[in-house]
């Protein structure tokens, strides 16, 4: 498992997609600090890959740990100046979301035991006040 992953070619991802690897990625440590010129991660490559992937945050220094800037980001490839830099490597909301929950049960060999809502699986819910996928 390769974790942030600021950028990663063509060549390297399937390597890596060989060897049965998985990506964890960040997004708000480009949220604070990255420019058109040092954008990433490459959401979209990286997902339309096929490889396991999912999302986290660590390191308060030079990242946030809210998930909801991070799924900003990664949704809007938008800075926190407001500037887009990474728009080209952009995701839907769902794919975004998917991210951070679905898909991490992979990473912890517990696809069958978390990561959705279903019947017998473990679960950690918040309640919004808003819908996600209209605000």
């Amino acid at each position: 498992v390769l974790a942030h992953v600021p950028f990663i070619d063509e060549e390297h991802l399937t390597r890596l997609k060989n060897l049965g690897g998985g990506i964890n990625v960040l997004g708000g440590w480009r949220w604070l600090s990255g420019t058109a010129a040092q954008n990433g991660p490459q959401f979209r490559l990286l997902l339309n890959s096929g490889i396991p992937l999912g999302m986290s945050s660590d390191g308060m220094q030079i990242s946030v740990m809210s998930p909801w800037i991070n799924l900003y980001y990664v949704v809007t490839g938008k800075n926190a100046l407001g500037q887009v830099i990474n728009g080209e490597q952009t995701l839907p909301r769902n794919d975004a979301l998917r991210l951070y929950t679905a898909n991490n049960g992979w990473f912890l060999n517990a696809e069958d035991k978390l990561g959705t809502i279903e019947e017998g699986k473990l679960a950690d819910l918040v309640v919004l006040s808003a819908d996600y996928f209209s605000v």
